[in-house]
C-alpha cells in the first residue's frame, strides 16, 4: 500500500488531471464524478490547491493557477524527448499532409505533448495537453500492442468493452497486426471520420517511450493511404529513437 502521503500526493494530481483545455474551469461536483473520490476528500484536496495556488476559485467553480506554468519551461526545456522531437512532428506533417503528434502515456491515458496542424482546410486539430483514452486512436494502440502494462491497465479501466472474451480476442488480433506491421491504423474509433495512423517510438528497454501519430479525415485518410503512409511514420518513429541513442541510427530509416 503506498504511504499516506504518496496517497494524497496522487489524488491531488487526479484532481489537476480532470482540467483540460476544453473544460478549463470545473465545479467540486465536477471534480467529484470525474475523479470518482469522495466529497470530503475531494474538498480537502480542492482546499490545499486553492492553499497552494495550484487552483483558483471563481465564482462557484474552479480553474487551474498561474502557478504551475512555472514547471512548464523547466519541463520543455529539460525533456530531450521534446527537443528532438519537435523537427520530426513538423516534417511528418509537411510530408503526410495530416496533423501529427506525439503522445506519451500516463497510466490508461496518453496525453499529447507536441503537435503540428495540418495545412488542409479541413482537419483534426489536437492540443498540446490533451488527454485521450489508451483504448481507442492509433497511438494508443501502439502502447497496447508494444507494452504489457500499458495493456492491462487499459483493460482494467475499461472492463466493460473488454468483458467478453471476442472482445479480448478480437482486441489481441488488432495488436498483433500492429506488432507485425510496426505501426497502427484506426477507423473512426474516437470520433466518426476521423482516422489515425501511428507508429511506436522505443526506449531504451524496447518499451515505446512515445507514439508518434497522424490524424486525419476518413475522406484523405482512407485504408490506401494508411498503407501508403504507415511505413513512413514508423521510419519517422525510429528516426525519434535513433537520435535519441535508443536504437542504432542504421537502423533508421528517414522520411
Amino acid at each position: 500500500m503506498a504511504e499516506p502521503g504518496v496517497r494524497v500526493l496522487g489524488r491531488a494530481c487526479e484532481v489537476l488531471d480532470c482540467f483540460t483545455e476544453a473544460e478549463p474551469r470545473l465545479g467540486v461536483a465536477d471534480i467529484r464524478t470525474r475523479t470518482g473520490l469522495p466529497a470530503t476528500t475531494v474538498a480537502r484536496i480542492v482546499s490545499t490547491l486553492l492553499q497552494e495556488g495550484l487552483l483558483v476559485r471563481e465564482g462557484d467553480s474552479y480553474r487551474v493557477g498561474l502557478r504551475v506554468m512555472v514547471w512548464s519551461a523547466p519541463a520543455r526545456s529539460g525533456s530531450s524527448l521534446l527537443g528532438v522531437a519537435r523537427p520530426f512532428v513538423e516534417q511528418l506533417r509537411d510530408v503526410t499532409g495530416e496533423s501529427s503528434g506525439l503522445y506519451v502515456r500516463q497510466g490508461a491515458t496518453r496525453v499529447l505533448v507536441e503537435a503540428a496542424s495540418s495545412y488542409h482546410s479541413v482537419i483534426y486539430r489536437g492540443y498540446v495537453g490533451q488527454v485521450l483514452p489508451l483504448d481507442a486512436g492509433a497511438a494508443g494502440k501502439c502502447f497496447l500492442a508494444f507494452d504489457e502494462d500499458a495493456l492491462s491497465a487499459a483493460v482494467d479501466a475499461g472492463p466493460e468493452r473488454y468483458g467478453t472474451v471476442a472482445a479480448r480476442e478480437e482486441l489481441d488480433r488488432r495488436l498483433e497486426q500492429v506488432r507485425e506491421r510496426g505501426w497502427a491504423y484506426t477507423e473512426s474509433e474516437r470520433e466518426i471520420g476521423l482516422n489515425s495512423v501511428a507508429a511506436p517510438v522505443p526506449g531504451f528497454a524496447g518499451l515505446p517511450e512515445a507514439a508518434l501519430a497522424i490524424g486525419g479525415p476518413s475522406i484523405r485518410l482512407d485504408r490506401a493511404e494508411a498503407e501508403r503512409v504507415g511505413p513512413i511514420v514508423a521510419a519517422t518513429a525510429q528516426a525519434i529513437a535513433a537520435r535519441m541513442g535508443h536504437v542504432p541510427s542504421e537502423e533508421s530509416a528517414h522520411v
